[in-house]
């Protein structure tokens, strides 16, 4: 079902910020300069075929945005994000609004996951064991860990192409994770259209 996002304002925007709402559209205007983008009930779009979001109950997709170009189709949501800090006496919580992508493959490639090496990461050695190197592609196997049960699939995934996509994505802090043909992509940073439009044109060129 196709909506129209100035009329679900009310509805799905009532617990925004004014200035949220403002970034909100100005995503919204800008992804529709460069792509054809329909707002849909989140209900039709794959989202609930990807567990490990539906079950984190802080990170609540609001709005989903289904966007086209001319050879692909993919799906943006805008998220609402809950992040709890720990202190001395008590638990601080903050709410943030993120930008997040799925998009359905043409393949199942089982599960993957691809994350960037952190420093700690080197140091403890916690994804050795677990790490699929690709010794024909040194720096990718050097800045980022993938982990997976089936190794011909992740290798059939990450062929060349895709490996230089993902080296060549401006933030390094983005979240890769594939559960069959649903592949998940996003950055764990606040709303931005810098961010939207990363996101976008990686989902669409993937």
């Amino acid at each position: 079902m196709n909506l129209n996002l100035r009329e679900i304002n009310s509805v799905k925007l009532f617990t925004f910020t004014e200035e949220q709402k403002k970034q909100v559209f100005k995503v919204y205007d800008r992804l529709c300069e460069i792509y054809n983008v329909s707002v849909i009930d989140i209900k039709d779009s794959p989202l609930f075929q990807f567990k490990p979001i539906v079950e984190n109950y802080n990170f609540t997709p609001q709005i989903c945005y289904l966007v086209k170009s001319e050879n692909s189709s993919f799906y943006l949501y805008i998220v609402i994000r809950i992040v709890h800090y720990k202190r001395k006496h008590n638990v601080k919580t903050e709410e943030f609004l993120e930008v997040w992508g799925i998009k359905e493959l043409d393949e199942n490639f089982g599960d993957i996951l691809i994350r960037k090496e952190t420093f700690s990461d080197k140091i403890t050695e916690l994804f050795k064991s677990f790490d699929i190197d690709f010794d024909e592609d040194p720096q990718f196997s050097k800045t980022f860990y993938v982990l997976g049960e089936n190794e011909i699939e992740i290798r059939t995934f990450l062929n060349q192409s895709r490996r230089q996509l993902l080296g060549s994505f401006p933030d390094k802090d983005f979240q890769l994770e594939i559960k069959n043909n649903i592949l998940s992509f996003g950055l764990p940073k606040v709303l931005s259209l810098e961010h939207a439009l990363q996101i976008s044109k990686f989902l669409k060129d993937i």
